[in-house]
């Protein structure tokens, strides 16, 4: 496998909520997807400074200290993740991403499928 097919290869998956955590990471791994999932914004950050650029984000929005929104813009803000594709999973129906932080937003409950899609549009799959 080339660096780039391991890089696409493993989300970051970033929810407070342990249940929803599990829940989507059994189903990306189910997929194919090689999961890391974190609690909180702050220990997502410090995995990609660690493990490296992740294929995909998918964020939350609603998490601890640190904001999904938050955590996007740290990521577009450095030259590594700027392009790594950020799906947002969120409970308000009427988010609006005017910085276009996102190249997704999903609301709560998250259909699997339209997941699934979506996830593979973004990494070009």
């Amino acid at each position: 496998m080339s660096a780039t097919d391991a890089e696409s290869a493993w989300v970051l998956l970033v929810d407070d909520h342990e249940d929803g955590r599990e829940l989507l990471g059994e189903f990306l791994s189910f997929n194919g997807y090689q999961v890391e999932g974190c609690a909180s914004g702050e220990d997502a950050l410090e995995l990609v400074a660690k493990r490296g650029r992740p294929g995909v984000v998918i964020t939350d929005l609603s998490l601890g200290l640190m904001s999904g929104s938050e955590l996007a813009r740290k990521l577009r803000g450095e030259t590594k993740t700027a392009s790594v594709p950020i799906l947002a999973v969120t409970g308000h129906a009427g988010f609006d991403d005017p910085e276009r932080l996102f190249t997704a937003v999903l609301v709560k409950p998250v259909v699997l499928p339209d997941l699934a899609a979506v996830l593979k549009r973004a990494i070009g799959g």
